[in-house]
């Protein structure tokens, strides 16, 4: 009976610990992805519809394709999953994830990005469940202290009101 109490446990630890391990690799296979897509784009960024509904929550997609038709935003002004302007393709192999920390509900993870010099910069990956997956609501740059508040209601208004004056 100890024998099966023991297996059980196993069983348990393994179950919690690969739900934590679940996160990681959502956002080590979404970044590994896309930076492979940033890299190799010639001007606009275009990585696959299904691959984004894949691994970026429905609220996250929605909010930057809302962001993304006001004229003139200045909401964000540089990639928002990696905060930057351009990426080349011999950064790819620094790309670094963290362990998986609970976070309001969902999971955080700390992501290191390669840049010139092999010097990385880190950001900060915020997931929330949705449909039984992990997958990416929010990103900050942790290393500048920087976010782009696509979530901020009132920057949003006013950045359409700000457009529609200048448009």
């Amino acid at each position: 009976m100890k024998a099966l109490y023991v297996v059980l446990m196993i069983f348990a630890i393994t179950a919690c610990s690969s739900g934590r391990d679940n996160a990681e690799r959502r956002v080590s296979d979404f970044y590994t992805y896309y930076l492979n897509v940033f890299a190799n784009s010639e001007g606009k960024i275009k990585p696959a519809p299904e691959k984004m509904d894949e691994y970026i929550s429905k609220d996250t997609l929605a909010q930057l394709n809302t962001i993304s038709h006001i004229y003139e935003q200045e909401i964000i002004d540089t990639d928002y999953y990696t905060y930057a302007q351009d990426y080349s393709a011999d950064w790819i192999p620094l790309l670094k994830v963290g362990k998986a920390k609970n976070c309001f509900g969902g999971e955080y993870v700390d992501v290191w990005l390669g840049r010139q010099n092999n010097q990385t910069y880190q950001i900060g990956v915020y997931l929330k469940r949705e449909g039984g997956k992990w997958k990416i609501y929010r990103v900050k740059n942790v290393t500048a202290g920087y976010e782009h508040y696509i979530f901020d209601a009132h920057v949003i208004e006013k950045a359409k009101q700000h457009a529609a004056t200048t448009n």
